[in-house]
C-alpha cells in the first residue's frame, strides 16, 4: 500500500513536471500589483492604488472598482466566485463583492468584538475565519456575526515564537495559514495538525494534491505525501511574484505583467 500511495503521489509531480504552457496574452499592470484566481478561471488583479480589476481566463476585462474610502486591501478572497470577499485590515472590515465586483453587503469587525484582526478566509459554508491578535486565536463566525468557535492560542503551536499570520484560505474545510514564510494546517474543527513547510513562502496554491509555491521570487511544488520540494520545471520568468493555476490556463505575475498561459498535462 505505502508502494502504491508513493506511485502516486510520483506520477502528481510528474503531471506538473511535464505540463507545457503557450502564451496568450501579456497585460501590463501597475509595479507592486497582486492577484489571485478563482476556480472558473477569472483572475483579479489589485493595483498598490487598491483598484480591482477582473479578467476572464483569456485576458478579457470584465470589470474594475476601487473603493477608495477605505484604503488599503489587505487580501481578497475569490474561493467563491459568485462572492468576493475583500478584507481592509486598517478599517477593520469585509466588503462582499458579486461576481461584477458590485458591492453587496459588509462586515465590520468592530461590532463583533474583533479590534486586532490580522488575517481573514471564507470558510468551505461560507462564513468567515479571523485571526484575532488580542488573544492570537483563530475564531470563526458566521456571516451575521454569530460565533461559532476558535482555536488554542497560536503562541501554543508556533514554535519559533513569530506569530504573524498574513493569509488563510479554506481548501475542503482544510484551513492553510501562512504565518512568517510557514504554511500551517488546521481541521475544519480549528484544531492545528502540522506545519506542511516553513520554508519563506510568499504565496501558495494548493494544485492536484500538491503545494505550488513562491520563494525568492522562485516557483516550486511541494508534494506532501513525499515531504519534497522541486523547483517548477517550466519556462518561467526569472523572477516572479505570484503563479498560479486554474481551467487550464496558468497565471503569472511579475513585478509588471500579468502573463497569460495556456496550460496542457501531456
Amino acid at each position: 500500500m505505502r508502494t502504491l500511495i508513493a506511485i502516486c503521489a510520483f506520477l502528481c509531480v510528474s503531471q506538473i513536471h511535464a505540463s507545457s504552457i503557450t502564451p496568450i496574452d501579456t497585460i501590463k499592470v501597475k509595479k507592486d500589483s497582486r492577484m489571485t484566481t478563482d476556480n472558473l478561471g477569472n483572475v483579479y488583479v489589485i493595483s498598490p492604488t487598491n483598484d480591482i480589476e477582473k479578467y476572464d481566463k483569456n485576458g478579457n476585462k470584465l470589470a474594475t472598482t476601487n473603493f477608495k474610502v477605505l484604503g488599503n486591501i489587505t487580501s481578497i478572497d475569490a474561493t467563491n466566485p459568485f462572492e468576493i470577499y475583500i478584507f481592509y485590515r486598517d478599517q477593520n472590515k469585509i466588503l462582499y463583492l458579486d461576481n461584477l465586483l458590485n458591492l453587496r453587503g459588509e462586515t465590520n469587525l468592530e461590532t463583533i468584538g474583533i479590534s486586532q484582526c490580522a488575517a481573514f478566509a471564507r470558510s468551505f459554508d461560507n462564513q468567515l475565519w479571523l485571526v484575532d491578535m488580542a488573544d492570537l486565536k483563530i475564531k470563526k463566525y458566521s456571516k451575521d456575526s454569530k460565533f461559532i468557535g476558535e482555536s488554542a492560542s497560536l503562541n501554543m503551536v508556533i514554535s519559533d515564537n513569530i506569530i504573524a499570520p498574513d493569509f488563510l484560505i479554506d481548501i475542503n474545510s482544510t484551513l492553510f495559514v501562512l504565518n512568517n514564510g510557514s504554511l500551517l494546517n488546521f481541521d475544519a474543527f480549528i484544531n492545528y495538525t502540522k506545519t506542511i513547510l516553513s520554508d519563506s513562502i510568499t504565496s501558495f496554491q494548493m494544485v492536484q494534491q500538491q503545494i505550488l509555491y513562491i520563494k525568492n521570487g522562485v516557483a516550486f511544488t511541494y508534494n506532501p505525501m513525499l515531504f519534497k520540494s522541486e523547483k517548477l520545471d517550466l519556462q518561467l520568468p526569472i523572477k516572479i511574484k505570484n503563479i498560479r493555476i486554474e481551467k487550464e490556463r496558468l497565471y503569472i505575475l511579475t513585478d509588471d505583467n500579468l502573463i497569460l498561459h495556456t496550460y496542457s498535462e501531456k
